[in-house]
């Protein structure tokens, strides 16, 4: 009979524990914060050419900050074998032109003549015109190769420019 007691004790604990409410801290706890996600910047155009590279890159002068500032991140980077830092920047643009061309050909031609006093005349005039269109395309490439000093300074570079 005890043992059914107990049995019984146990089993009205457990269904008010299961029952009550769940005893909260005296603070609330703060909802986790999350960080938002900063869109990334939107491309600016490179001031990537021939003409840039090689009247602004200095062998000597000119250092990594520098080339980041003027032409942005590299394409690659990389080391070689001897420890030597390689930057290559390379760009690619393709160019399509188009070209309307519209041609017209007009004539005109009166003719008169006087015969014995009196007046005979006649007249023939005609247009023709034509259009067509045409598209170029073109693609201009540069690669440059930019070798760096242990002091972050350019020591070397190539620029190599192709259009077809």
């Amino acid at each position: 009979m005890r043992v059914r007691f107990l049995a019984f004790g146990f089993l009205v604990l457990l269904v008010e524990a299961c029952m009550s409410q769940p005893k909260l801290p005296d603070q609330a706890m703060p909802a986790p914060t999350r960080t938002p996600i900063a869109a990334p910047q939107p491309a600016t155009p490179s001031a990537l050419s021939y003409g840039t590279v090689t009247s602004q890159v200095r062998k000597g002068e000119t250092t990594q900050l520098d080339l980041v500032n003027l032409f942005g991140a590299p394409t690659i980077s990389s080391y070689d074998s001897a420890g030597i830092e390689t930057w290559v920047y390379e760009k690619t643009v393709t160019q399509t032109d188009l070209q309307a061309n519209t041609t017209a050909v007009q004539g005109a031609a009166n003719l008169g003549a006087f015969f014995n006093g009196g007046q005979a005349g006649g007249g023939i005039a005609g247009g023709q015109s034509s259009q067509s269109a045409s598209a170029a395309s073109s693609v201009r490439s540069i690669t440059v190769i930019v070798k760096f000093n242990d002091q972050k300074i350019v020591s070397d570079y190539s620029v190599r420019a192709s259009y077809f």
